[in-house]
């Protein structure tokens, strides 16, 4: 259940694989496998947080919806009005900043009432800036519990050899784009 062959990675779109779920000794109970992270070689710690986010990258993408799903259930109202407000507050920003033609040629043609439509916007989000902030907590918390994982989690030898076929490109990963995205470059 732990081998890395290409045939049990899922593919999703040309090119880009999910590498299987591990199970769930070798992702949390295997209690040998846990070191404190070493805070004086961030380089070393870097490697090993990279390396662990590839390896689990689909138990940490299950860990993550599954405890946003069950802090959903506890607090679903403010879940959702914290998500209309952010989507309103980016919804706002994009018209704000838009170089579309017919968008430029209205905010100049109605000035007050797109001034009138950032105050209301910009009012309803700091009225409802608690819900904000359990939306924000509701995603940030598991990505923090991730983290904390990758950290301490020490790499296996099958790790490393998974993470090898991502590091050469002869495999490509949902984490390993949203890492090459973010900037932390996985390639060698």
């Amino acid at each position: 259940m732990t081998s890395t062959g290409p045939s049990e990675n899922t593919k999703i779109i040309q090119g880009l694989e999910l590498p299987p779920f591990r199970n769930f000794q070798e992702f949390l109970l295997e209690t040998d496998r846990y070191e404190r992270p070493p805070m004086n070689d961030f380089k070393k710690w870097n490697n090993r947080i990279i390396s662990n986010l590839l390896y689990f990258q689909t138990n940490y993408f299950v860990t993550i919806i599954s405890l946003f799903l069950i802090y959903t259930c506890f607090s679903s109202q403010d879940i959702f009005i914290g998500l209309i407000a952010i989507v309103s507050v980016a919804a706002t920003l994009i018209f704000a900043v838009s170089t579309d033609a017919n968008i430029k040629r209205l905010r100049t043609d109605h000035p007050l009432v797109t001034l009138g439509g950032i105050i209301l916007v910009a009012y309803f989000f700091i009225s409802v800036f608690q819900s904000v902030l359990v939306v924000v907590f509701a995603l940030l918390f598991p990505v923090f519990l991730v983290l904390a994982h990758a950290s301490f989690r020490l790499r296996g030898l099958a790790n490393r050899a998974a993470n090898v076929k991502e590091q050469l490109g002869i495999r490509t990963t949902v984490m390993g784009q949203i890492l090459d995205r973010t900037g932390l470059n996985v390639r060698m």
